[in-house]
């Protein structure tokens, strides 16, 4: 043996489970361990030099139940003896160490969850297990109830060795000898027993008091403090199982009268959570019955008496909605189902209405009468109104203590603390992430937050949700018959063929379904007949490519001939998409003959072709134009220029008189309004070819407009235009004078051309920002409006200029605007505020660099 089998035994021998006979204490473990996890088996194993011991066990029948001890070539659980750690398995059968192990033959022992049972000084001694006889996957919910029972089973077997310790204690005492010297050693070695028995309990996860036989407390270990508080500051009360009354005769109370408390569930109230116990008691006494005191211990059993809570609730809400046939019913039985697992005092179901203004109480059941909850009116709340309205606000959970108001809240719809509601909790019933109803329920408990609760509430609702939209797609589905059918009497009457076929693997295309209208496409007695057997030869490349695009998925199109019954060749347009149902390919499509649309797409195209050669024909017709007005106007520049300056030598010689310089003085004038007329069109020339060039740079924009200004002054005179000069001073523009010059001469010369006698021109200049802004306004005759997306059109003239016989080349405000543009400016035109036009120029300032 090692010193840690010796240590072992030893500690086995102290408990005395190795003989002992059955141990009420641990049968009841194991009995809850088997009823929570659903195994075939839960023992208690101990460990010892050849055999192991089942110290406690349920449904363990045959002679296994009877000798209640198995050889160790049968155990499972020496391995968590040797590796002091728990041993999860699956399926034995597979498991590498324990596949040969006789006890699957002999037991049934296929699925295995051991846990270690340690003494408080850490030696593992056996076992707290579970087994089944069917592979098994062992939740984390249930891995976890088996550890936390394993841990009540070592409780109480360091309270089984704290009690023989005690005893033997008490025999030394007994056993004092005469002496001061001697009763000093057995104080100092009781003391010392009494610190290392505290020591013991203190390292128990159970809460362990005992008290003598006058009822004062000896012993109260770490645990029990943290459960029912410390005895110098206060006790929390202890409540009964459903938490609602006080427990007057605390178990240690009883167990000094003489009881023996076994089992007894009690509920205490800590400030963060509600702790459910389970108390065990019985009365200290000598072998010829002296009552020496009593212990008990409280096991924290909160996580599995939680999770049985849960599994019930969950298991009535699977229940109901298995068995209901419509989701009306499924949501009535559901709240009622969890309003009495759970013990609360009531639970309504609500539904948001189908124009998402209001939602309404559609439901309500309660486990007893409560008025202020129980009344038959119809409730409907707006959005953030009430707990339904709060969580339809939050699409979220609300644990709601209703002493405080949640800021969100809009009102509390009821007065839920005045009718002795303590906490209301609601979650919503979601389709996708959209609620369309609401679970809500109230309690007269003050239950803290609890998120296993709040999740297996949610977890409902997310089943109900699921379950109502099963409903609502086998309602679909009925309203899909019925659409289908309308469909099939559709199809009957329009001339597209519909149609549906199967490709079996390795085979042919088989038609599964033919609209009537397969005339239109295949020709008469066509029945039965696919695309795929009547393809025109030349297109059979068009069909093996859109089935390849249809085994890729996807919609897909195609157009090629088909060659009729008839020996005729039609075009068919086709659109397809392949679709699977379970093992079985189908193709389902459209067919349309279009060969009337392709003769008129053949005949569009032709025109197209037509059109787009007069298209280029007109085109150099155009360039052809543009070639022979520049030659013409370059060759009228020089004549033009020599007949001006003769006639300027005529009107200046002084020899000159009466008809002659009248005569010479016109022709001067003629020849000066011919030669604008030439630079205009060299002007829109250079344009058209590109070569319209600026010298822009920063120049006085206020000295430029008054001298353009002064310039009409004459002609302006000569009607009795009154001119505005509303020029800033110190306006810099960045701009090509001579350029910009011509541009101002065009316009104030239109203005003063285009304005009756009386009338007002006004010239404004001005800086904008970062823009030079010009303005020429006037009063005169105006442009139509609809005219004005024309106006800067070469050789356009407004209708009401010309039938008011005012002459001009329409060549002015083309070349203006040319102007413009090459300066990076904008030029518009629009109707005066009183009347006539006015012609806006916006250009960069002179802090700015070369426009391009």
């Amino acid at each position: 043996m090692t010193r840690g089998t010796d240590e072992r035994m030893d500690t086995l021998h102290a408990t005395g489970l190795l003989t002992a006979g059955p141990v009420a204490a641990l049968d009841r473990l194991t009995r809850l361990a088997r009823r929570l996890t659903g195994a075939r088996v839960a023992a208690v194993t101990l460990v010892g030099d050849d055999r192991q011991r089942l110290v406690s066990t349920d449904r363990a029948g045959g002679v296994l139940g009877e000798t209640r001890e198995t050889p160790l070539s049968h155990s499972y659980c020496r391995y968590v003896v040797q590796d002091r750690a728990p041993l999860v398995v699956p399926d034995a059968r597979r498991d590498e160490r324990l596949r040969d192990n006789p006890a699957i033959r002999d037991y049934q022992a296929v699925a295995y969850a051991g846990f270690p049972l340690r003494s408080p000084g850490g030696t593992v001694l056996g076992a707290f297990c579970v087994v089944d006889s069917e592979p098994r996957d062992w939740t984390e919910d249930e891995l976890q109830i088996v550890g936390s029972l394993a841990a009540a089973a070592e409780s109480e077997i360091s309270l089984r060795l704290a009690y023989v310790r005690e005893l033997a204690a008490v025999a030394r005492m007994k056993a004092v000898l005469y002496g001061t010297a001697e009763l000093e050693r057995q104080r100092q070695l009781l003391d010392e027993q009494h610190t290392f028995l505290q020591a013991v309990l203190d390292s128990l996860e159970s809460g362990v008091a005992a008290c003598d036989s006058d009822g004062q407390l000896i012993l109260f270990n770490r645990a029990m403090r943290e459960l029912v508080g410390d005895p110098r500051t206060g006790y929390h009360r202890l409540y009964t199982a459903d938490g609602r009354d006080v427990v007057d005769d605390l178990p240690l109370t009883r167990a000094l009268a003489g009881d023996t408390v076994s089992g007894q569930q009690l509920v205490v109230k800590l400030d963060s959570s509600w702790r459910h116990l389970v108390a065990n008691a019985r009365p200290i006494e000598t072998a010829h019955g002296q009552r020496l005191g009593a212990v008990v211990a409280l096991h924290d059993v909160t996580e599995a008496h939680r999770a049985e809570e849960l599994r019930r609730a969950r298991h009535a809400v699977a229940q109901v909605l298995s068995d209901a046939t419509n989701a009306t019913d499924a949501a009535i039985q559901a709240v009622a189902a969890i309003t009495d697992s759970l013990g609360w005092v009531h639970g309504e179901y609500w539904t948001v209405t189908e124009d998402r203004r209001h939602i309404e109480r559609h439901s309500a059941h309660s486990s007893r009468e409560h008025a202020a909850l129980t009344d038959d009116r119809p409730l409907v709340y707006v959005l953030g109104e009430g707990l339904p309205g709060l969580v339809w606000a939050r699409n979220g959970e609300v644990w709601w203590d209703t002493a405080t108001k949640p800021e969100d809240l809009v009102a509390y719809g009821r007065a839920l603390p005045e009718a002795g509601i303590r906490v209301a909790v609601g979650v919503p019933v979601r389709s996708g992430r959209r609620t369309f109803g609401v679970l809500a329920f109230y309690t007269d408990q003050d239950l803290p937050y609890d998120p296993d609760t709040a999740a297996m509430l949610d977890a409902v609702a997310a089943h109900l949700g699921r379950f109502v939209e099963r409903r609502w797609a086998e309602d679909m589905s009925l309203m899909l018959a019925d659409a289908r059918r309308s469909f099939n009497r559709v199809v009957e009457q329009v001339d597209d063929y519909v149609w549906t076929v199967e490709v079996p693997a390795g085979e042919a295309p088989r038609l599964v379904y033919g609209s009537p209208n397969v005339t239109a496409v295949f020709g008469h007695g066509a029945t039965g007949t696919t695309l795929t057997e009547r393809i025109h030869p030349d297109d059979a490349e068009i069909l093996a490519a859109f089935q390849t695009a249809l085994a890729d998925g996807g919609q897909v199109e195609m157009e090629c001939r088909v060659v009729g019954v008839d020996g005729r060749a039609r075009w068919v347009w086709t659109r397809a998409k392949a679709r699977w149902d379970h093992d079985r390919y189908f193709i389902d499509g459209i067919s349309t003959n279009v060969d009337e649309r392709r003769e008129l797409a053949e005949q569009r195209e032709a025109l197209l072709a037509q059109e787009r050669q007069q298209v280029e024909q007109l085109r150099g017709l155009d360039r052809m134009k543009d070639e022979l007005a520049a030659l013409v106007i370059h060759e009228l520049r020089n004549p033009v220029g020599v007949i001006r300056g003769y006639s300027e030598m005529l009107v200046d010689s002084p020899a000159l008189a009466g008809s002659e310089r009248r005569y010479a003085t016109v022709i001067e004038r003629t020849t000066l309004h011919l030669q604008g007329l030439v630079d205009d069109l060299l002007d829109l020339a250079r344009l058209n070819a590109g070569h319209l060039s600026i010298d822009p740079r920063p120049i006085s924009g206020t000295r430029l407009a008054r001298e353009v200004i002064e310039n009409h002054a004459p002609s302006a005179l000569a009607k009795r235009l009154t001119v505005v000069d509303r020029v800033a001073a110190e306006v810099t523009v960045h701009a090509d004078g001579r350029r910009l010059r011509q541009a101002l001469d065009n316009l104030l010369s239109n203005a003063v051309k285009y304005t009756p006698e009386g009338g007002t021109v006004t010239v404004v200049a001005e800086q904008r920002g970062d823009r030079v802004v010009i303005e020429v306004s006037d009063t005169g005759i105006g442009i139509p409006a609809e005219q004005y997306p024309h106006l800067f059109s070469r050789f356009f003239r407004a209708s009401n200029a010309t039938e008011a016989g005012i002459k001009g080349t329409g060549l002015g405000l083309a070349v203006t605007k040319a102007i413009v543009d090459a300066h990076g400016g904008a030029i518009a035109a629009g109707p005066g505020a009183e009347g006539g036009t006015t012609f806006t120029i916006s250009l960069p300032d002179g802090t700015l660099g070369s426009p391009g």
